[in-house]
């Protein structure tokens, strides 16, 4: 049998991972069966067990997704010479990316991915891998803006970066309640509080 590539085995990856939130946004985590994922992505019971054992792994694989899907941004914005404005496309790019999953119900999905980690060693551990990493970049870049005086030097990197961090995840889950919320608004809100800890403001 040929060896598939690289290519198409994160493009069957990333079905499975679709089919089984749309799942999840209609039945709920739990009474979504592998059965109900494999239909959904139109795939063989052997083709999806072929990447996945269980829900939970495609729930872990989602979390993997979401950094490396990002991870070139990261990149980028650390190179960056204004690192100011490289956080503040970061925050574009995150708020309106949770803007268009709300719109798809995804919302609703991590919010149970959320609870499940936090009775699922498994998934929990996996979850504050993902989320440390996040932490950890944008510490960087946020210590790159207090060189160059654009975030009061006083500031912690890495309190200052977990505030952002919880900024992205409330946004979540106020969408995963409404929707119809305003990210606009709220991404101008955030940025406006980051720019406030600036010496020039």
């Amino acid at each position: 049998m040929p060896k598939v590539s690289q290519e198409y085995s994160e493009t069957r990856r990333r079905q499975i991972i679709d089919a089984a939130y749309q799942c999840f946004a209609r039945k709920g985590f739990h009474q979504t069966t592998m059965r109900d994922i494999y239909a959904e992505a139109k795939l063989s019971a052997g083709a999806v067990y072929h990447y996945f054992d269980s829900k939970e792994e495609i729930i872990q694989a989602s979390f993997d997704f979401d950094y490396h899907r990002s991870r070139d941004l990261f990149t980028a914005a650390e190179a960056s010479d204004d690192p100011m404005q490289a956080l503040s496309n970061l925050l574009d790019f995150f708020f309106q990316g949770l803007k268009g999953a709300a719109a798809l119900g995804a919302g609703r999905v991590n919010v149970q991915g959320w609870g499940e980690a936090l009775v699922n060693p498994q998934l929990g551990a996996a979850r504050r891998e993902v989320i440390n990493r996040y932490i950890q970049a944008l510490a960087l870049i946020i210590s790159k803006a207090q060189e160059s005086g654009q975030i009061e030097a006083a500031l912690d990197p890495l309190g200052l970066s977990q505030l952002l961090m919880s900024a992205y995840f409330g946004l979540e889950l106020q969408l995963a309640l409404d929707p119809e919320l305003d990210v606009d608004k709220y991404t101008a809100a955030v940025k406006t509080l980051l720019r406030s800890n600036s010496p020039q403001a």
